[in-house]
């Protein structure tokens, strides 16, 4: 996977982290707090300007209106 290129729209990423939260939550429910921790980190960190410096995004070009 070090070689790996993901593309995915934020809403599919968002998707995908709620369900990973959930699975986690249904096997360890005593880690819930760590768990809901770890997803909004991960969150987080796809929404910030990391992602943009490290030229993790791709923007679409704006749209002509007709």
């Amino acid at each position: 996977m070090s070689d790996s290129i993901y593309a995915f729209h934020i809403s599919s990423l968002n998707a995908a982290l709620g369900d990973w939260k959930q699975e986690q939550l249904d096997a360890y429910p005593h880690q819930a707090e760590l768990i809901e921790t770890v997803a909004l980190a991960m969150a987080d960190f796809m929404q910030s300007e990391h992602v943009v410096t490290h030229k993790m995004l791709v923007e679409r070009p704006p749209q002509k209106v007709r």
